[in-house]
C-alpha cells in the first residue's frame, strides 16, 4: 500500500518506505565540524546547501512515511471493527427473524419448482 502511494507522487521514488525504514534519522542540526566524512570533501562549504536540501528532503520523506503508516493503521483498525460485527452479529428482533423465514421459505419453494 504504501509503494502505491509513493507511486502516485511523482516526487518521490519507491525506494523512500526502505530508506526510511532501514536506517534512523537525526533531526537535530549537527554542526559541520562534528560531522564525520565519508567522503574526500563532503564537508566543503559548496555541499552544505546540499546538505541542507537533502536533510529537507528526507524530512518530507518522513511525514509521507508517517502519513502512509498512519493511514494503514486506520485501515487497519477499521477492518477489525468490519470483523467484529461480522463475528459478533446483533441479536434479530422477532419481526426480523419471521422476515428472514418468509424470505428463506420462498427461496426454498422456487429452488423447489425449479427442478
Amino acid at each position: 500500500m504504501a509503494e502505491a502511494a509513493l507511486r502516485t507522487d511523482e516526487g518521490f521514488d519507491s525506494t523512500i518506505v526502505r530508506r526510511l525504514m532501514a536506517r534512523p534519522l537525526r533531526l537535530v542540526e549537527t554542526p559541520m565540524a562534528e560531522v564525520v566524512t565519508l567522503h574526500p570533501g563532503a564537508a566543503a562549504p559548496g555541499n552544505r546547501a546540499q546538505a541542507s536540501e537533502e536533510v529537507a528532503h528526507l524530512k518530507a520523506q518522513l511525514l509521507v512515511m508517517k502519513a502512509v503508516l498512519r493511514s494503514e493503521r486506520d485501515e487497519a483498525a477499521h477492518l477489525r471493527a468490519c470483523i467484529a460485527t461480522i463475528a459478533d452479529p446483533e441479536p434479530l428482533t422477532p419481526e426480523a427473524q419471521a422476515v428472514r423465514d418468509r424470505w428463506a421459505a420462498l427461496v426454498d419453494q422456487l429452488l423447489r419448482t425449479a427442478r
